[in-house]
């Protein structure tokens, strides 16, 4: 075979090796990003339920609150119970949203709740220091 055929077809070798290694660098960062994906879908399904949770907790300390404007004295003991489940249930909730935040790598702005970049010093919709 001529040199220059020879040549010729070692750098078209190399041009699919490296086409090859590209396209296998791609399928890795696209089954990452799709794994990352699933992790969020099932870290806001876990946060959609314990919001729940959180609302009906406060909703009984609001029944309790206004049967106490009413006259009606409520336990203490199931009024201290109440609070420390609703903390327990709002740490709960701060800590799933990190995990979210740091999984689609933003934040959100403590002004306004909008999403933010992990990197940004200041909000994009409101302006609010990060």
């Amino acid at each position: 075979m001529d040199d220059k055929v020879k040549a010729l077809l070692e750098r078209v070798k190399g041009t699919a090796n490296y086409a090859a290694d590209a396209a296998a660098d791609g399928a890795r960062a696209a089954g990452r990003r799709a794994g990352q994906m699933v992790d969020v879908a099932k870290l806001n399904v876990r946060l959609f339920d314990l919001k729940g949770e959180y609302n009906d907790l406060l909703r009984q300390l609001g029944r309790v609150m206004y049967d106490t404007h009413k006259g009606q004295v409520a336990e203490s003991a199931h009024v201290t119970d109440l609070l420390a489940r609703t903390d327990e249930m709002a740490v709960k909730i701060a800590e799933l949203k990190s995990r979210v935040a740091d999984l689609k790598q933003s934040q959100a702005c403590p002004a306004c709740g909008a999403p933010c970049g992990k990197q940004d010093k200041f909000c994009r919709v409101c302006g609010g220091k990060l």
